[in-house]
């Protein structure tokens, strides 16, 4: 209780005052009693009281009601806030969350100016306002009443009248309204009545959201893949993608009908909207209440929030950096040399080098030590050897150990070898956004999300976000086709940055399992929601529900649907990869010097035998 305000109350004096029969006051006050334990006592610690009149007669009754409630309930926690006619206007700071409204007409209530407490709120206020007005006004006032709660959006607005024979009625609006929707001033209905005892119901403010009558809800959408498509079919439109879907489940489960703006003006100006050009549009548009919804691959910003409501967040969205796995193809050399990692090699070359070493010590000549060695060489190989005869017991074991070996050595190349062949490997890629930063790489990305980058200063710096390319259009598919455009080039160095669910979308939808590599660590996670305008009468309301529909799994569901990463990671178009000529340049290259340093000792054979030099073959 404010006690200032208490003292103040307690303190003024009757002037001009009429009062009615004892009993109805004491079942007016009841009436209130029942409500306050019933409703505002269950679901709040404490709520407001604000008392506005114009008349005298109509203040007087209001404190002997408030003086009755004071000794009929035992704890009541409140704020008492005493509006003056022609007083200084002042905002009075409090919760303006439940609140009750003793006023004398319709004048009185628009004194209290509650809309402008509630502007740039986005919750949902409770008001029982108790009319106290001749009974011929009361329609009219009545009327006044709930057309000001519409107009500022307050749906759970209720208005309890007493007759001058003592009657309560408790009455409210229901905006959607199958005969004229909300196009038309809201229509006063009867809802529950005082018994005495109790209301009649005590479900005191009904829901008036759960179902819409087929009204149409206007949302102002932008065509995203793989998060909303619209796809016309006559004589219907069918919403494809998980927000699509989404904005399907909510139709069927509050029953609105739904009329689009603005895709066809994208669609005729063939550009999509930037998420910021279509908050601002629909803000414009909700200035001359055109538009109750935005939805499209909007991201819940901080920035917003002043002008907006957002439901709650529907979907966790990730973006992450990709890579063209053809730009990352491993070189002939590569492909030959894969097998065996550098350690490997200089332990074979180790070998020879010692087994060939070995062997030659056996020779008594140099041409029986050439022999040797060639003999070694043709082993290694795999070919078969036909050891001197002069070999001893222990040079023909060493061949036949050498032999085994070679034979389990060539055995794993093969098989390494018909691997990499048949299932496409590629370079060690980068799987963390440090290991990309640090390996010079540069980034492509839509505006948006550039946009929303530019604003975490760690990522900026790690990911170079100056040297980045920025497509000018808002469809993730750009992003690869310029990451496509760039890795064929001569800047095989970048990847791209977009939603993994549009990079799992795209890649199904082109066919193209396997094509990209998809870094392991996130880059950041955003929150997707549905805009309503400021303080809507939809958001208490599309809150619960989408709370509902992610808890049970659907809109994960629904993301399964259009993108699968099971699909992304299978690598079936490239089992049957042929082997092209440049897979084959260092076989060429190899076999090449093979030949010539065949054909060099070839001609120094032939030399040393016309000159009667040195005859490699001398010793046999």
């Amino acid at each position: 209780m404010n006690v200032t305000s208490l003292l103040q109350f307690e303190s003024m004096k009757y002037i001009g005052a009429q009062t009615q029969a004892a009993a109805i006051n004491q079942h007016v006050a009841q009436a209130l009693r029942v409500f306050i334990e019933d409703f505002y006592q269950r679901i709040a610690p404490a709520f407001i009281v604000i008392l506005s009149c114009r008349r005298p007669s109509p203040m007087n009754f209001y404190r002997t009601i408030m003086q009755l409630l004071y000794e009929s309930v035992d704890t009541m926690i409140i704020q008492l806030v005493l509006v003056e006619l022609g007083g200084a206007r002042r905002k009075i700071e409090g919760p303006r969350t439940h609140n009750l409204l003793l006023v004398d007409s319709l004048d009185a209530l628009l004194d209290i100016e509650i809309h402008t407490y509630t502007a740039q709120s986005d919750g949902s206020e409770y008001y029982f306002i108790f009319l106290q007005q001749r009974d011929a006004l009361i329609p009219q006032d009545m009327q006044g009443v709930f057309a000001y709660c519409w107009r500022h959006q307050l749906v759970n607005c209720n208005v309890m009248t007493q007759s001058s024979g003592g009657q309560v009625l408790l009455h409210t609006y229901f905006p959607y309204d199958p005969d004229g929707c909300n196009d038309t001033p809201p229509r006063p209905a009867t809802i529950n009545r005082f018994l005495g005892e109790s209301w009649q119901h005590r479900d005191y403010f009904p829901s008036k959201l759960h179902n819409l009558n087929g009204c149409p809800l206007v949302v102002l959408a932008r065509s995203v893949a793989p998060f909303f498509e619209l796809q016309q079919e006559e004589p219907r439109q069918v919403l494809l993608g998980l927000e699509g879907q989404l904005l399907q489940e909510l139709s069927h489960r509050m029953n609105f009908s739904i009329r689009f703006e603005g895709l066809q003006e994208q669609q005729r100006n063939r550009r999509t909207w930037t998420e910021r050009e279509m908050l601002q549009a629909f803000q414009a548009k909700g200035q001359r209440t055109a538009a109750h919804l935005a939805i499209g691959y909007v991201r819940k910003h901080i920035q917003y929030s002043g002008n907006l409501t957002p439901v709650f967040p529907h979907y966790s969205n990730r973006l992450v950096g990709c890579l063209l796995l053809n730009a990352h193809n491993l070189t002939s050399w590569e492909i030959w040399s894969f097998p065996f990692q550098a350690l490997t090699w200089l332990c074979l070359l180790a070998s020879f080098v010692s087994i060939s070493g070995v062997v030659m010590l056996q020779g008594r000549g140099a041409g029986d030590r050439v022999a040797l060695l060639l003999t070694v060489y043709a082993a290694a190989l795999g070919l078969p050897i036909d050891p001197p005869e002069s070999a001893s017991l222990s040079l023909q074991f060493l061949f036949a150990s050498w032999l085994c070996f070679g034979l389990i050595v060539r055995a794993m190349y093969s098989a390494l070898l018909f691997l990499i062949l048949r299932y496409h490997l590629h370079q060690r890629l980068p799987d963390t956004l440090q290991e990309l930063a640090d390996g010079g790489y540069a980034a492509v990305m839509s505006r948006s999300t550039f946009e929303d980058l530019r604003q975490v200063a760690s990522l900026q710096e790690l990911l170079g976000l100056g040297g980045s390319v920025v497509v000018a259009s808002e469809r993730e598919e750009e992003v690869l086709r310029q990451l496509d455009r760039c890795s064929t080039g001569s800047h095989s160095l970048i990847f791209g940055l977009l939603s993994q669910d549009a990079l799992l979308h795209l890649t199904q939808r082109g066919h193209r399992a396997g094509s990209y590599h998809m870094v392991q660590q996130h880059v950041l996670e955003q929150q997707l929601a549905i805009y309503l305008q400021k303080h809507s009468h939809l958001a208490a309301h599309l809150d619960h529900l989408v709370m509902s529909i992610r808890s049970v799994g659907l809109v994960h569901h629904w993301a399964g649907q259009v993108a699968s990463e099971r699909y992304f990671r299978s690598r079936f178009l490239y089992r049957e990869k042929r082997i092209q000529l440049p897979d084959l340049i260092a076989v060429y290259i190899l076999v090449g010097g093979l030949y010539l340093c065949s054909l060099v000792i070839f001609i120094w054979e032939v030399l040393g035998g016309r000159r009667g030099g040195i005859n490699p073959r001398a010793g046999e």
